[in-house]
């Protein structure tokens, strides 16, 4: 699975033949004898609030950018969403799991924010039957690449071992929720002795950024942008027929206008200089006559990949592309829709009536 991902990401590059073979073999080091990739991350990023009680569903519902009847009435475990503030903008991203028991619900957060995203919870709760509680004392978070075909069956339930498909991406794999007790021969006795465990998440968030699929608060400070910029609605985390919730007015103005000019992107970076410092929030710019275009900003880099908040058309078209003094080439999605790149244009005639071209 990530080595037909790599190629295809690669292959866009433009890199050379051992270029790619590079980057190829950088996430080969992870895969089993057998070819088949069965890689465990820990996410010591990321952490869980549990939201449970009669009306959580109900609060959660008027909380968040998706519907939660997804989990309640449609069977999938496993959600992507967005908490924004009033004007519309991201606050904290989360991955709602729906967890044992009817009307309790695991909201995997950025462990830097945690204590904001309970804060926010709490002032809506008003008196409504929930309660929300801090339990990231009691499990570990994981991220799972593996095939598509992984199951946790009961007997490993009883180890406290929770699989869940990530809802954004197929290639993302699973996430995997343990009791803190969970020892790593736990793990290879569930999934098989052929599982490699890292010590860190750093090769994972190469993975996430090469996608260009950004996470937690290092890669969306809350309140610095759009839902639709952080491609929320590409990575099935919007709905768009649910009723109201916190900043769904502007959500739902922009996404029916068509016109989103800013997007988070991958970005390669090419011959980085281990002595430059790249800052965070770092200009993106783009050669052109008389003098540079500023075309996005630098959200967060690891190794040599990173996400940018950038101009799309502007970013596609540009020839020569730079962070600082480092050069960067700026990767359109393969999983984006084929009419991401195009820009709808709203015309308003003398009556009042609004015609959309392409």
């Amino acid at each position: 699975m990530i080595l037909s991902w790599v190629n295809r990401f690669t292959l866009k590059t433009g890199w050379s033949r051992g270029e790619r073979w590079s980057r190829i073999n950088f996430f080969k080091l992870s895969f089993s004898t057998d070819g088949t990739p069965k890689v465990l991350y820990p996410l010591k990023s990321r952490t869980l609030v549990k939201v449970s009680g009669p009306e959580a569903g109900q609060f959660l519902q008027g909380l968040i950018t998706n519907d939660i009847k997804h989990l309640e009435d449609a069977g999938a475990q496993s959600m992507y969403a967005m908490f924004l503030n009033n004007r519309g903008r991201v606050l904290y991203d989360t991955l709602v799991h729906k967890w044992a028991g009817e009307n309790v619900f695991m909201l995997e957060c950025d462990k830097s924010i945690q204590n904001l995203l309970q804060k926010h919870l709490k002032i809506y709760k008003l008196k409504r039957d929930v309660q929300i509680g801090d339990v990231s004392r009691l499990f570990n978070v994981w991220a799972l690449i593996g095939p598509p075909d992984l199951e946790v069956s009961h007997e490993q339930e009883k180890l406290n071992i929770t699989l869940f498909k990530d809802p954004r991406l197929r290639e993302l794999g699973y996430r995997l929720v343990t009791s803190t007790d969970v020892a790593n021969l736990d793990l290879h006795n569930t999934f098989g002795k052929d599982i490699v465990i890292k010590d860190d998440e750093q090769e994972y968030q190469a993975l996430k950024y090469s996608l260009g699929v950004s996470e937690g608060a290092e890669d969306l400070f809350p309140g610095s942008c759009f839902p639709l910029e952080a491609n929320c609605d590409y990575l099935h985390g919007i709905s768009f027929h649910k009723g109201c919730y916190i900043g769904q007015e502007l959500t739902a103005r922009i996404h029916h206008t068509g016109v989103v000019r800013k997007r988070i992107m991958p970005i390669v970076f090419k011959n980085i200089s281990n002595e430059e410092e790249i800052e965070k929030d770092a200009a993106v710019w783009a050669a052109s006559e008389p003098a540079q275009i500023k075309v996005g900003k630098l959200k967060s880099r690891v190794q040599d990949v990173g996400l940018g908040l950038v101009r799309i058309k502007e970013a596609l078209e540009a020839k020569t592309l730079t962070v600082g003094k480092t050069p960067v080439e700026i990767i359109k999605p393969f999983w984006w829709p084929m009419e991401a790149t195009k820009e709808r244009l709203t015309i308003v005639k003398p009556e009042f009536e609004a015609v959309e071209t392409k």
